[in-house]
């Protein structure tokens, strides 16, 4: 099987024809995106910098509906493949109703698209399970509306249902572990222990990541191969093949207002 991992698009929209010619050029099985559609705006900073009055109803309103058009573009052309396409929410990527709403409407549309954010979508013929947590897992508050943050905790026991699947998990957390230097972002590392401590105990065949942008590469954690395809928006991707277990990185043209 020939996984094509992906990761931060960030409104980099010129990036997704890009995509799905790589899948239909390279024979791709199915494609793994590890959240972030939209790119950071005014409501992440003020997130991170608490000046939540600043955002007037009429702003926030009109950041929700440029958010529907992204997410909506972006299902649209994934319903248009023929592979399983397995995704799941960054932490811009928020409303969280918003996203869950176009994923998952898309679900029913596109009947190849596959939302795993506490859910999992069986591979059978490859005995293999895709399950997946996104956002940013974080000892913080829960936030859904500014952006997508949830406790550790709360990662942890929403897979709780791995337990009781027969087959191989290929996880998908948009949040890295705190390993080596998959989760590097600007000389920092902004992996968390928790999804370590996920890996561990569930011993997934693969894991694909997201978030950390400096993090490309590969990592072995017990058993588990965890990939870092590197952000999309600057045209970075990953294929795993899992008949050898080997990861190419790979690098798309340049393209005009490709910057998140």
């Amino acid at each position: 099987m020939r996984i094509l991992a992906t990761t931060d698009l960030r409104g980099a929209t010129v990036r997704i024809p890009q995509i799905l010619d790589v899948v239909r050029r390279e024979n791709i099985d199915a494609l793994v995106f590890a959240g972030n559609i939209v790119g950071e705006d005014v409501r992440i900073d003020a997130y991170r910098t608490g000046e939540i009055s600043k955002l007037t109803p009429g702003l926030l309103h009109e950041l929700e509906e440029a958010d529907v058009e992204a997410y909506e573009a972006f299902f649209d052309q994934m319903s248009t493949l023929d592979i399983p396409v397995i995704v799941i929410p960054g932490f811009l990527d928020a409303p969280e109703r918003l996203y869950l709403q176009a994923a998952l409407n898309h679900e029913t549309i596109g009947p190849n698209v596959h939302m795993v954010h506490r859910s999992f979508f069986p591979i059978p013929s490859y005995n293999l399970v895709a399950a997946g947590f996104g956002g940013a897992i974080s000892d913080e508050a829960r936030e859904t509306r500014l952006a997508l943050v949830y406790p550790a905790w709360e990662a942890e026991f929403a897979l709780d249902y791995l337990r009781q699947l027969e087959w191989d998990p290929l996880l998908v957390f948009h949040t890295p572990p705190r390993y080596g230097n998959i989760d590097l972002e600007k000389s920092r590392h902004i992996g968390h222990e928790r999804v370590t401590h996920i890996i561990k105990m569930y011993k997934p065949r693969y894991v694909i990541v997201g978030s950390a942008l400096d993090g490309q590469g590969v990592v072995t954690i017990g058993t588990s191969l965890v990939v870092n395809p590197g952000p999309l928006f600057e045209g970075h991707y990953a294929i795993l093949d899992t008949n050898t277990d080997d990861v190419s990185f790979h690098r798309l043209p340049s393209v005009e207002r490709a910057e998140a």
